[in-house]
C-alpha cells in the first residue's frame, strides 16, 4: 500500500532537492570559475616566463650571473604569482636565488617542464621550470630556471572565490526558499490546511481560493456540504415531524413532553395533555377512500394549529389521533378555552369536492402532575379519557379521574380474565327457561354467557365484560365458542327426556363484521337439528350495514334457524324491522313488564301481542318476577315468558334438574 506524506513533508522534500541541485550548480559555477581564473594565471605566468627565459637566454652568461640579480629580483617582487626563481647549472646547482634563504626550503618540492603548465593544475603545482640555452664560444650548454609560485597568494585567491560565490549563492538561496516557502505556504499550503479543515468540520467554508484547482475543490465541498445539510434537514423534519400533516409525530412529543416536565417541576407549574379522536372517521376512509381521509386529517392538523395558544404543541401520533400540550395552566378556563376553539372550528363543515362532512372529536384530558408525572403515564391517562369521553356520547371531552382509571384497570383485567378464561375452560353457558303459558311448560331457554374468576371463582356477570368483548373483537371467538358450545349441549339432550327443548343465543352486532361469520356457523351446525336453535337480534344490532347484514340473516333462515327480535318496542324502528326481517318470535322488553299496572303500558303491551298474532309471531314477554304480572299476560294471550318468576339463570345441571321437577304457573 503507497503511504500517504503531508503536504509540509512533501515541500520539505522538494526544497531540499531544489537546495541540493542548487549546490550541485553552484559547485559546477565554481569549478568554471576557478578554471578560467587558472587560465588567466597560466597565461600571465607563461608571459612573464617567456620574457625573464628571452631575458636569460639574451644575459646570462657564467661571468656575468650576478649582474642580472636586479632584474630577476624585480620580476619576483613585482609579480605576485612567483615567489621565488633559482638559476641551476648543469651540475645541478643552484648558481642564483631571488631569496637565498629559500634554498633547503624548495629543496623537496618536484618541478615540471613549463610546457605543461596547461596540462596541470595551478592551484596544486608549486613549481614550473623551462631550460636557458648558452653558448660556450660555438659549444652549447644547458642551465635551468626553476620558478616557484606563489601559493598563499594563489591560495588566496581561490578562497577569496569560494567564499564570495558562496556567500552569494547561500543568500539566492535562502531568499528563493524563503520566496518559495511563502508562496507555496499562501497558495498551496494554506487552502488545502483550509479545504482539510472544511471537509472535517463542514464549518466556515472558506474564501475563494486564487488557484483554480483549488476553487474548484472549494465550491464542490461547498456545495456537498450544502446538499448534505439539506437532506440532513429534511431528514430531521421526517423523524421529528409527521409527514402528512407536518405536525410533531410522537416520538417528538414525548421529547417534548419530558422536556416539559422537567421544566415544570423546577417552575412547580401544572400543564394540560388533551388527547384527541376524530368521531367515526373510519367511514369516511371506507366511503371516500384514504386519499380523501388524508386531505380531512391535513384540515384537522390546521384547525388544531389555528385553535392553540402561540406557546402549546400539537402532534399527530397515528390515524386519526392526535395531542395537544398546553404548558402554564393556571386553572381549567385555559384548558375549556383551547377545547370550545376546537369544538367551534370543527362545527363548520369541511368540503371536499362538492361534498360536505361534519367531522366531530372526543377529547380526554390529563394533568401534570396530578394525572401522571412522566409522558408514558399523561399520555396513557389521557387516552383514557377521550375513550370514556367517547363512551358518553362522543363529541365531547372527559377529564381523567381516580375513579376513571379505576375503571380501565378493572376493564384491562376483565380483558385478560376473558382471554384466558377461552383457553382454560372458565367460559360457562347458563340457561333461563322460556315457560309456555297456557301449560306452564319450559319448552325453550336462553343461553347466557357468565365468566368465572378463577382466583376466586365468583361469576362474573355479562353487562361487566359482554361491551369490553364488543370494542376489543373479543365476542367474535367468544360467539363461536357460544355457538359450539350451545350445539353440544342439544347434542347431549338428544338421548334424553329433554331433546324437544330450544336453546336462544344472542348474536353482537361485531360478530357480523367478521366475514367468515357466516361460513363459521354453518360449519358448527352442520350436523344438529337447526330447528332446535333461535338466533336473537337486538335492534341496536341491525341499526348499521343493514343491508349486508340483512343478507346473513336470510341465510340463518335458509339454513333451518328461527330469529327473534329481542327487546322489542325500546327503539325507533322496530315495526319496519318486523316487516323486511322474516322474525318468527317477538320478546317484549322487560321495562314494559315492570310497569304492567300502569294503563299505558298495559294498552302497549296488548298492542304488541295483537299485531303478533297479525304478523303469525310468537310472543315472549321477558323480566317476569310476579303471579300479577303472568296473569295479565295469560289474559292477553301472550304465549310464553321468562323471568325470575320461574327462574334465574341456571348452570346446565340445575337447569336439567328444573326441567324434571318445575312448576312456573
Amino acid at each position: 500500500m503507497r503511504k500517504n506524506i503531508s503536504i509540509k513533508f512533501f515541500t520539505f522534500i522538494t526544497i531540499t532537492i531544489l537546495f541540493l541541485s542548487g549546490i550541485s550548480i553552484f559547485y559546477q559555477f565554481y569549478n568554471d570559475s576557478k578554471n578560467t581564473t587558472e587560465h588567466l594565471l597560466e597565461e600571465n605566468i607563461q608571459h612573464n616566463l617567456l620574457d625573464v627565459k628571452y631575458f636569460l637566454d639574451k644575459n646570462l652568461k657564467k661571468h656575468n650571473i650576478n649582474q642580472i640579480r636586479s632584474y630577476l629580483n624585480n620580476i619576483v617582487y613585482t609579480n605576485q604569482i612567483i615567489s621565488d626563481l633559482h638559476i641551476i647549472d648543469t651540475d645541478s646547482k643552484v648558481i642564483y636565488t631571488t631569496d637565498g634563504d629559500k634554498i633547503s626550503y624548495h629543496k623537496n618540492i618536484k618541478c615540471i617542464p613549463i610546457a605543461k603548465i596547461v596540462a596541470s593544475d595551478l592551484f596544486e603545482q608549486q613549481c614550473y621550470s623551462f631550460k636557458i640555452k648558452l653558448f660556450n664560444q660555438l659549444t652549447p650548454y644547458y642551465y635551468s630556471a626553476n620558478v616557484y609560485l606563489n601559493s598563499h597568494y594563489l591560495d588566496s585567491l581561490l578562497k577569496d572565490k569560494i567564499i564570495k560565490y558562496t556567500l552569494f549563492f547561500l543568500l539566492y538561496i535562502f531568499f528563493f526558499i524563503l520566496f518559495l516557502w511563502i508562496i507555496t505556504n499562501k497558495f498551496i499550503i494554506a487552502p488545502l490546511e483550509a479545504l482539510h479543515h472544511f471537509a472535517n468540520t463542514s464549518k466556515r467554508a472558506p474564501q475563494p481560493f486564487l488557484i483554480q484547482e483549488f476553487e474548484t475543490i472549494r465550491a464542490s465541498l461547498k456545495k456537498t456540504f450544502q446538499n448534505l445539510k439539506e437532506e440532513q434537514e429534511e431528514l430531521y423534519k421526517l423523524s421529528t415531524k409527521d409527514p402528512l400533516s407536518g405536525l410533531y409525530n410522537r416520538l417528538t412529543l414525548m421529547k417534548k413532553i419530558d422536556q416539559l416536565i422537567v421544566s415544570s417541576q423546577q417552575q412547580k407549574k401544572e400543564f394540560a395533555l388533551l388527547f384527541l379522536d376524530l368521531d367515526n372517521f373510519k367511514n369516511i376512509n371506507d366511503s371516500r377512500g384514504h386519499e380523501f381521509g388524508d386531505r380531512v386529517l391535513k384540515y384537522i392538523a390546521d384547525i388544531l394549529r389555528a385553535s392553540i395558544r402561540q406557546n402549546d404543541l400539537v402532534a399527530r401520533i397515528g390515524g386519526d389521533e392526535f395531542v395537544v400540550v398546553l404548558p402554564e395552566i393556571k386553572n381549567t378556563k385555559n384548558i375549556l378555552d383551547v377545547i370550545q376553539n376546537i369544538q367551534k372550528e370543527l362545527m363548520l363543515p369541511i368540503e371536499f369536492e362538492n361534498y360536505k362532512y361534519h367531522i366531530t372529536c372526543s377529547i380526554g384530558v390529563a394533568m401534570y402532575p396530578k394525572d401522571g408525572t412522566d409522558a408514558t403515564e399523561i399520555l396513557k391517562n389521557a387516552d383514557i379519557a377521550m375513550y370514556k369521553a367517547k363512551a358518553v356520547g362522543k363529541n365531547n371531552f372527559y377529564f381523567f379521574t381516580k375513579d376513571l382509571n379505576e375503571e380501565v384497570q378493572e376493564k384491562v383485567e376483565i380483558q385478560r380474565l376473558m382471554h384466558s378464561a377461552l383457553e382454560q375452560d372458565n367460559f360457562q353457558l347458563y340457561y333461563q327457561p322460556k315457560v309456555d303459558i297456557k301449560k306452564g311448560k319450559i319448552v325453550a331457554c336462553e343461553a347466557l354467557i357468565r365468566l368465572i374468576d378463577p382466583k376466586t371463582s365468583q361469576i362474573i356477570p355479562p353487562d361487566k365484560f359482554i361491551s369490553i368483548a364488543e370494542e376489543s373483537n373479543f365476542i367474535i371467538p367468544l360467539g363461536e365458542w357460544i355457538f359450539k358450545e350451545a350445539v353440544r349441549q342439544i347434542e347431549a339432550w338428544e338421548e334424553t327426556d329433554f331433546k324437544d327443548i330450544k336453546i336462544s343465543i344472542n348474536v353482537s352486532g361485531v360478530q357480523f363484521k367478521d366475514k367468515t361469520f357466516l361460513a363459521k356457523v354453518q360449519n358448527i351446525l352442520r350436523k344438529v337439528d337447526k330447528s332446535k336453535l333461535d338466533i336473537e337480534l337486538t335492534e341496536s344490532v341491525l341499526m348499521s350495514d343493514f343491508d349486508d347484514k340483512l343478507q346473513i340473516i336470510h341465510n340463518f333462515k335458509k339454513m333451518g334457524l328461527s330469529l327473534s327480535l329481542d327487546d322489542f318496542g325500546t327503539g325507533y324502528s322496530s315495526l319496519s324491522y318486523l316487516k323486511d326481517i322474516p322474525f318468527d318470535t317477538i320478546k317484549i322488553d322487560k321495562s314494559f313488564i315492570d310497569e304492567i299496572h300502569n294503563q299505558k303500558n298495559r294498552s302497549f303491551i296488548n298492542m304488541i301481542v295483537k299485531i303478533a298474532k297479525e304478523l303469525n309471531l310468537e310472543v315472549v314477554a321477558e323480566g317476569v318476577e310476579d303471579a300479577e304480572q303472568l296473569s295479565y299476560l295469560k289474559e292477553i294471550n301472550c304465549e310464553q315468558y321468562q323471568g325470575y318468576y320461574c327462574s334465574k339463570p341456571l348452570p346446565v345441571i340445575e337447569f336439567e334438574k328444573l326441567l324434571k321437577n318445575h312448576s312456573c304457573l
